[in-house]
């Protein structure tokens, strides 16, 4: 796993065109979700805005997604001038409308379940909590300030009394171990789809089946991730809102995040397309 680990990160420079297409399309998500928070003044509107996220969310992935696959599959290619693989890789942007026709149905599929398991989850233990615990009165908190701000967040945190304290820890930590368990169990799901089949459902079960054969590799995968992406989020929070510090991070973030794939679909296409 180490070798693995070492090698992803060779394998993600070479692949560091596929920032580009990332990099575009937050910037235009980013832009989209400023336009719809100042213009959406009604339940219709609203609809409309999450409606078009989600699609162009799923959009982008399987496009991004099929992209990433062509590109690790193009890393392994030897090149005796390097115009020729400069050329190849430049021709992996046509790619993505070719991944956006062969992917963007079971993507749909596994977003919509992710949200449905996700928020199902999130009703069931709010619902127990509130009824074994105890719950938090959160109609005077303002969101949107604790999202924009970890000041805020930790202001609020430092403001609970004893037992509003240990309702969310509660609430905090059960909701991790739910979503990390789901994320876990379904972390080869998306490239089943992307390598074996596209479908949707039939992948989910295969990818779980995977998970469990091979539970130690897949664990310790897992938590290097999960470790990454803790790093990541930590860096964020201290740094971003810097204004010295803010194209820093971001370079930091889109390149782990490409890193995070690549390994990801090299650890699959290694252990599992040859027994396909």
């Amino acid at each position: 796993m180490l070798k693995l680990f070492k090698e992803s990160f060779k394998i993600t420079n070479d692949c560091i065109i596929l920032v580009t297409p990332l990099i575009i399309f937050l910037s235009i998500l980013s832009w989209y979700i400023n336009f719809a928070f100042n213009s959406i003044d009604d339940v219709k509107k609203l609809l409309l805005g999450v409606f078009t996220l989600f699609i162009m969310f799923c959009g982008f992935l399987a496009s991004w997604l099929y992209m990433a696959k062509k590109t690790i599959a193009l890393s392994k290619k030897v090149y005796i001038f390097e115009k020729d693989r400069a050329n190849d890789f430049l021709k992996l942007l046509l790619t993505l409308p070719r991944g956006l026709g062969k992917l963007f149905i079971p993507i749909i599929g596994v977003v919509a379940v992710y949200i449905i398991v996700y928020c199902g989850l999130y009703w069931v233990l709010n619902y127990f909590i509130s009824k074994y615990v105890g719950y938090i009165d959160l109609s005077n908190i303002d969101f949107d300030s604790l999202a924009l701000s970890s000041k805020e967040l930790i202001s609020f945190i430092n403001d609970l009394d004893i037992s509003d304290m240990k309702v969310f820890t509660i609430w905090y930590f059960a909701s991790s171990i739910i979503v990390n368990l789901v994320t876990f169990l379904t972390v080869l799901w998306i490239p089943e789809i992307v390598y074996n089949t596209q479908n949707a459902f039939k992948a989910l079960f295969s990818s779980v089946k995977k998970v469990f054969k091979n539970f130690k590799n897949i664990l310790i995968l897992y938590i290097f991730m999960f470790i990454v992406l803790k790093i990541l989020s930590i860096i964020n929070t201290l740094l971003l809102f810097i204004p010295v510090m803010y194209f820093f991070v971001l370079i930091i973030t889109y390149y782990f995040l490409v890193y995070l794939v690549v390994l990801l679909f090299t650890y699959y296409d290694r252990n599992f397309t040859n027994e396909e």
